[in-house]
């Protein structure tokens, strides 16, 4: 009894289309969007989190080759680097190329390196 009810009152409704009107006047239109949410913002978050990804891309570009020359300089037979150093300070620029190269391993092994 009650579901035939609710069918009735139903097809009522979408035969007279209270659900969605047949037209809509410039008045109503210009209300609605006015009271719409911006989507722009969206769009603006996806652009700028582009640009900061580009950005960030162009940085490890940049250390991944600044890091290389190091590295050559490091390796070099004749070392003007280690010249007139103590002992500390050699061990130091050791660590540090070992620190490189598990840096740059690390980058190739996150898939950034492309």
């Amino acid at each position: 009894m009650i579901y035939d009810i609710f069918r009735t009152d139903l097809k009522e409704k979408l035969n007279n289309n209270h659900f969605s009107p047949n037209s809509i006047s410039h008045k109503e239109l210009n209300t609605l969007l006015n009271k719409a949410k911006k989507e722009t913002l969206s769009i603006e978050t996806s652009t700028k989190d582009e640009i900061e990804n580009q950005e960030f891309n162009n940085l490890i570009a940049d250390w991944v080759n600044t890091s290389k020359k190091i590295l050559l300089m490091l390796q070099k037979k004749d070392q003007f680097l280690v010249r007139n150093k103590n002992h500390k300070s050699i061990m130091a620029l050791g660590a540090m190329g070992a620190h490189i190269n598990m840096a740059l391993q690390a980058l190739k092994a996150s898939d950034l390196d492309d």
